[in-house]
């Protein structure tokens, strides 16, 4: 059987210009930490259980780190987290430049109010159906690789809800969304388990809207309303192509009232998990 040989590339700040980008900077931190620490990239793969060719792709901008890989490599080279404490930075500066100051603002968040009309929120998502919307969000088709980078970013905003002090989520989901067949039927079926799972958590409301209710509903179309940690309200709202952060006060009234609205309309947390399994039982698992 063929083995693919990789090749180490030797990198010192005498081979090129600075790095320009913050996984380019990374690159360089992991590069000098491990010669440092004088080891190959076999032998920092023996250490870590990951593949030499993962770290030369890492290290040659092919793929982009994700949590557990930066973490072994943390521990493996003891840097004292340095590396990890990139990673969301690189995560946050893979999004277009219009939804960057969005991540900033939920990554610091007190509380997330979400009302959604078409998709899952991105923070309830599982991979393979954020792959299948990332598919489709950014003609032409990406590359593999973007496609893995885009996916990693959109994962990656996930992790402040596993935070010792997340914030709160509280999401009304129009019935459409949990009906589109986003990826077929296997990766709805997963979609709805996990969202059913993860709306028990306590930190997490969902109140689905069902086509009934959200007939006398106030809509305004998919929107975000954010309290940050200093108590300030900022909303959010996307079109295709760009979004846009509305600080404004009247606006902020606005979206509050009819987030406010629809969750009145909606159906209570209970009831929307048990609606989000019966629905993936009926539409998607028969």
């Amino acid at each position: 059987m063929w083995i693919p040989q990789w090749t180490e590339i030797d990198v010192s700040e005498a081979d090129g210009a600075p790095p320009e980008t913050l996984q380019e900077y990374f690159v360089v931190q992991l590069r000098r930490f491990r010669h440092d620490r004088g080891l190959s990239q076999a032998q920092l793969a023996e250490r870590i259980n990951f593949s030499p060719g993962l770290i030369s792709m890492v290290e040659t901008l092919q793929r982009t780190p994700t949590a557990d890989f930066t973490a072994a490599c943390d521990a493996a080279l003891d840097t004292g987290g340095a590396l990890s404490s990139l990673l969301p930075m690189i995560m946050r500066d893979r999004y277009p430049k219009w939804f960057q100051s969005f991540v900033r603002l939920e990554e610091e968040a007190r509380s997330i109010h979400e009302f959604e009309v078409q998709l899952v929120p991105g923070l309830l998502q599982t991979a393979a159906y954020a792959r299948a919307v990332l598919a489709t969000a950014w003609p032409p088709a990406p590359s593999a690789a973007e496609a893995d980078r885009r996916l990693s970013a959109r994962l990656a905003r996930q992790a402040l809800l596993d935070r010792d002090d997340p914030p709160l989520l509280s999401v009304v989901l129009d019935e459409s969304a949990l009906r589109r067949p986003v990826g077929g039927s296997a990766v709805m079926a997963e979609q709805l388990r996990h969202l059913a799972v993860i709306a028990a958590r306590p930190h997490v409301h969902l109140n689905v809207l069902t086509y009934a209710q959200s007939a006398t509903a106030p809509l305004d179309g998919s929107f975000t309303v954010v309290e940050t940690v200093h108590g300030e309200h900022i909303a959010y709202v996307e079109a295709t192509g760009g979004g846009q952060l509305l600080p404004d006060p009247t606006d902020v009234e606005r979206l509050t009232k009819t987030f406010e609205g629809s969750l009145g309309e909606a159906l209570s947390s209970s009831e929307s998990i048990d609606y989000v399994d019966r629905l993936r039982k009926e539409l998607y698992e028969h």
